[in-house]
């Protein structure tokens, strides 16, 4: 797979556009004085956390459903 045909595969990620919108609603907190940093970074890091734990979960489901043991 080309790194084109990655990004592509990214950016129709429902799980990727989710990300997007909490990093952006978190941003937007603290822009209007509604969330401190800190509040902002765990939110990121958050955020990061269960878009990264959604890829491998995904990961490890096409790896199991092609070893023929599903």
């Amino acid at each position: 797979m080309t790194l084109k045909d990655q990004i592509v595969k990214v950016l129709r990620s429902r799980k990727f556009w989710v990300l997007v919108l909490a990093l952006l609603t978190a941003t937007g907190g603290y822009c209007t004085g509604e969330l401190a940093f800190w509040e902002l970074l765990k939110a990121v890091v958050a955020s990061l956390a269960v878009y990264s734990t959604g890829v491998a979960i995904e990961d490890a489901g096409l790896k199991f459903k092609g070893s023929g043991k599903g």
